[in-house]
């Protein structure tokens, strides 16, 4: 599609439209067969609608040009899809995978973190990992300063190499211990580009970004439900399945999963050995939706260094 059908789009109110009416039929979806019907869950599933409609047009909108780039922190307790872990902070910031990048913060007391270029969603079917290091992994300086080169001619210092399919830079960072573990800013700019103020937005800029955005609504809002119900299907309840690699998720972290179904006044109880990991815990997932509950207020996981052994 051509600039100017874009700009025509936008003008005409065409994008707008195309945008809202891909919404509505993403929210009739909710109600097909296959979703809960209780009163509680439809709540639930509309407001996990209004979270990813967040997501997307703050990820496709706000940060969605690459010349000029800035985190967004997401999976927070308002903002969910995917199994969150509740003691990660997740920031991501979209790239063009032909430029090059500088990122910097002051991961002082930071427990750990994981940074990788990613190809896109696993929803998408865009399961491509990258460059991935972990924050040991780089040079960092007394006073705790971190900076990153993400170029495609290797770089001194602490250098992620660019990949064709690498358009999005995520970073996890670990929080076990709540109190003491920090989570300092990330800052990120393109190289070349310091200095520079973002260009004026566009209405052909605003028309793809609605397009990328009604896409990645659409099918988040179908995948997750149909994966939490194959897993369902698959598994034996109240039996644990062993941790291994995600598709589309970092290489060093493991994921195990249990569906449990209890009676009324049943509790289920899990022992295990502490793994020999820099970081573990266990979390609770909402079936239909797969968010980690209200965990600003609530408990709804424990990490290693919460629990007691």
């Amino acid at each position: 599609m051509t600039n100017e059908m874009d700009e025509e789009r936008l003008v005409s109110g065409e994008a707008w439209r195309d945008f809202c009416d891909r919404l509505k039929a993403t929210g009739e979806s909710i109600l097909q067969s296959g979703f809960p019907t209780a009163p509680g869950d439809r709540a639930e599933g509309f407001r996990w609608l209004t979270r990813l409609i967040s997501h997307a047009t703050q990820l496709e909108v706000e940060a969605g040009d690459p010349q000029f780039p800035f985190f967004i922190r997401y999976e927070t307790p308002h903002n969910q899809w995917g199994g969150p872990n509740p003691d990660n902070i997740y920031l991501r910031a979209n790239l063009d995978p032909t430029r090059d990048y500088r990122v910097w913060a002051n991961v002082r007391d930071v427990r750990q973190g994981i940074f990788s270029l990613n190809e896109g969603e696993m929803q998408l079917g865009e399961f491509g990992v990258f460059s991935e290091r972990s924050l040991d992994q780089f040079e960092i300086s007394e006073d705790g300063q971190l900076e990153i080169w993400i170029t495609k001619d290797e770089h001194s210092g602490n250098w992620m190499p660019t990949h064709p399919k690498g358009r999005l830079l995520t970073i996890r960072i670990f929080q076990s211990d709540w109190v003491n573990d920090a989570a300092h800013p990330f800052h990120i700019e393109r190289v070349g580009a310091e200095g520079i103020p973002r260009t004026p937005l566009s209405a052909e800029f605003m028309t793809r970004a609605l397009d990328r955005s009604a896409t990645w609504i659409e099918r988040t809002g179908a995948f997750w439900n149909q994966y939490t119900t194959a897993g369902w299907n698959r598994a034996t309840p109240n039996e644990i399945a062993a941790a291994k690699p995600a598709p589309g998720g970092a290489d060093n972290i493991l994921y195990g999963s249990c569906f449990f179904e209890l009676e009324v006044g049943q509790a289920m109880v899990i022992e295990c050995e502490p793994p020999d990991a820099e970081y573990w815990g266990f979390s609770l997932h909402t079936l239909a939706w797969l968010e980690s509950g209200d965990f600003a207020d609530r408990q709804t996981s424990l990490s290693g260094h919460q629990m007691h052994l």
